[in-house]
């Protein structure tokens, strides 16, 4: 694999269309101050991934564990603690609650929204989709200097008051689905 994605794909597709793996975290041996010229005991590793409509995250879990137990050296321990998982959710765009949410999106910002596929960890909503049998919109209003999820995450008023005017619009539009004659 490249160390700038997978081979064979854009950027957009591998940010918007590709599942990821990522290591949050490494961490074993000697955490103090200075250097000690020791052999760590332990190693530890934090992973996560981003899945795709029609993977199961319990099969990726299963799958990872198998790949790193077939791998572990001989003498060595190896030992996984799941977290939590979902599936992936996708909403179409060209859904009438999609196109609802485009119409009021340009109706309240005066121009028209750019369609990007964005991952993100919400399990819920499949769950929605699934025993409730809805769909979820989720219209990110944080511009990229909001700093999502960083220490220094920020949210403008005006973007908050956006969001409201939003809604209002939004609300008139969905609920003129099936009513149009």
């Amino acid at each position: 694999p490249s160390m700038y994605g997978e081979t064979g794909y854009t950027p957009a597709e591998r940010l918007w269309a590709r599942p990821t793996a990522e290591v949050n975290g490494i961490w074993g041996g000697y955490q103090g101050e200075g250097s000690k010229t020791v052999l760590p005991a332990e190693a530890f590793a934090k992973l996560s991934f981003r899945l795709v409509p029609h993977q199961d995250p319990l099969d990726v879990m299963d799958k990872v564990e198998a790949h790193l137990r077939k791998h572990c050296p001989e003498g060595v321990s190896l030992e996984v603690t799941r977290g939590h998982h979902g599936q992936a959710y996708y909403t179409d765009p060209h859904s009438p609650h999609g196109k609802a949410a485009q119409q009021a999106l340009s109706e309240t910002f005066g121009s028209d929204p750019v369609l990007i596929r964005e991952g993100g960890s919400i399990p819920i909503i499949q769950d929605f989709k699934e025993v409730l049998g809805v769909d979820t919109l989720l219209l990110g209003l944080a511009l990229p200097d909001c700093q999502i999820h960083s220490p220094n995450e920020n949210f403008t008023v005006e973007n908050f008051e956006g969001g409201i005017r939003l809604n209002r619009v939004l609300f008139d539009k969905l609920a003129s689905i099936g009513t149009e004659s």
